[in-house]
């Protein structure tokens, strides 16, 4: 009689202990997402049951980074989903200016709270629901016994998992999968690099006003040779990085700039993300033409799209008394930022060529991102832009004049690892019309302003 009591009790506890962890183990996998926001970075957040004690966090499309934070048996991941580009630099004052890692801790303990007590409550749902469907009496006192069973759990794998003893210090070694791992400078940029950043902007403003004062004075060189064309600003490779908007904004400005034309790589990704940085560009108050480059997926093209600008894909515009045509990088009909082959950038150049020539519109201005899809253009255009090589250049060569803006975001966040060999550059091109009425670029001034350094220069080139 003892024997078959201690029975009893064992089968009623399995029967309650099973479908509870049935439940939580439903809770986990398919109700334990959760989106919420860490400064200027709104993410998703997931327990994953049954892993390692990782902590990985997705950066859509270019792989992930983990790090080994805690105990088993629940891996977190966390998934980036949008960047508030407004907040960013506010967050990198904070981050720079809170010792070691305590910001972040800071907004990921006071997550936890809330997201602890919604998964309690959804794993005892789950729990309770699963103990009352598996009970054949559907009891409903044994049901919130199950759900109270399985939240109790839960919090202790939790605790045990997540709040102690969870390490951020392991991030300080983290494994890269995917694109990411060939740029580990997403986490290792220094605090000195983020206060750097705070002031380019303040920076920039003071030397493109002496850049200014510095072109007023060349003009006075050659009153005798007035222009009347548009004036024409050639970025490229912004990389993003949003300080070139800075020194964009300042030029238009100073400089009585008509024209934008962008020769490609506003992005390093390609992603959603990167794409916000078009915004920027939406707010400039003169028409902005934009070439894709090998780093701008479809994506970042619809983008610019949707903010205003003209994207010219193998086609030609015509705005200020100007033909302007542009050709794609042949990489930007994909989101894998490949360079394409040498023969492959020619034939595209060639194919580009021999539609302008049967369409009978040899445009004035030629668009490429790399100088290579130019080359075929070379003395039937008055001038060819382009970028790519992050070296800026302005030749005048069989009658054409070839321009390399150079990399108007100093490479973005890779070229902060060498800055002295990647400045901030653009050109500003003076149009005029000769004496068959075309319109060719009469001289261009190439500017370049270092990086941390109150230093810069103005080359003016002349085309006659």
């Amino acid at each position: 009689m003892i024997k078959r009591f201690h029975w009893n009790r064992v089968a009623n506890v399995m029967l309650l202990l099973f479908p509870a962890m049935v439940g939580l183990f439903m809770a986990l996998s398919f109700f334990s997402a959760s989106r919420f926001s860490i400064s200027a970075f709104e993410f998703s957040v997931e327990l994953i049951p049954f892993q390692r004690g990782d902590t990985i966090i997705f950066i859509p499309p270019v792989g992930e980074l983990r790090a080994a934070t805690h105990w088993l048996p629940l891996a977190v991941k966390l998934t980036l989903l949008n960047v508030d580009l407004e907040n960013l630099v506010a967050g990198l004052e904070t981050l720079s200016a809170s010792p070691g890692i305590s910001f972040l801790e800071e907004q990921l303990r006071s997550r936890l709270h809330y997201y602890l007590l919604r998964n309690s409550a959804i794993t005892f749902v789950c729990g309770g629901g699963a103990v009352y469907l598996a009970s054949r009496m559907r009891h409903l006192k044994r049901a919130l016994l199950g759900g109270l069973l399985t939240a109790v759990v839960f919090v202790a794998l939790f605790g045990i998992t997540v709040i102690r003893p969870y390490n951020l210090e392991a991030f300080e070694t983290p494994q890269y999968r995917g694109a990411i791992s060939a740029a580990p400078w997403v986490v290792n940029l220094s605090e000195q690099t983020l206060s750097t950043i705070k002031t380019l902007g303040q920076q920039l403003e003071l030397m493109t006003a002496n850049l200014h004062d510095l072109s007023v004075q060349l003009d006075q060189v050659r009153l005798n040779e007035p222009y009347s064309g548009p004036r024409v600003l050639h970025v490229s490779d912004i990389h993003n990085n949003p300080a070139a908007f800075d020194f964009i904004e300042k030029v238009v400005s100073s400089f009585a700039i008509d024209l934008i034309i962008d020769t490609g790589d506003l992005t390093d990704y390609g992603t959603d993300l990167e794409a916000e940085l078009v915004s920027r560009m939406s707010s400039l108050p003169v028409p902005y033409i934009f070439v894709p480059g090998n780093h701008d997926s479809p994506r970042v093209i619809e983008a610019m799209r949707r903010n205003g600008a003209v994207v010219l894909e193998n086609e030609a515009i015509e705005l200020n008394g100007l033909l302007i045509g542009g050709v794609a990088d042949p990489s930007a009909e994909s989101s894998l930022m490949a360079v394409a082959p040498d023969q492959d950038l020619s034939e595209a150049g060639a194919a580009a060529y021999a539609h302008f020539i049967a369409a009978g519109t040899m445009p004035d201005v030629i668009a490429v991102h790399n100088p290579l899809l130019g080359a075929p253009f070379t003395g039937l255009s008055a001038a060819i832009l382009s970028g790519h090589t992050h070296r800026a250049e302005v030749r005048f060569e069989e009658g054409s004049a070839l321009i390399n803006a150079g990399s108007t975001g100093a490479a973005g966040v890779r070229g902060l690892q060498s800055p002295q060999d990647n400045p901030y550059s653009m050109v500003v091109l003076y149009f005029d019309r000769d004496d068959a009425g075309r319109p060719f670029p009469v001289m261009a001034d190439l500017l370049s302003v270092q990086q941390y350094h109150d230093s810069f220069t103005l080359k003016r080139y002349y085309n006659r």
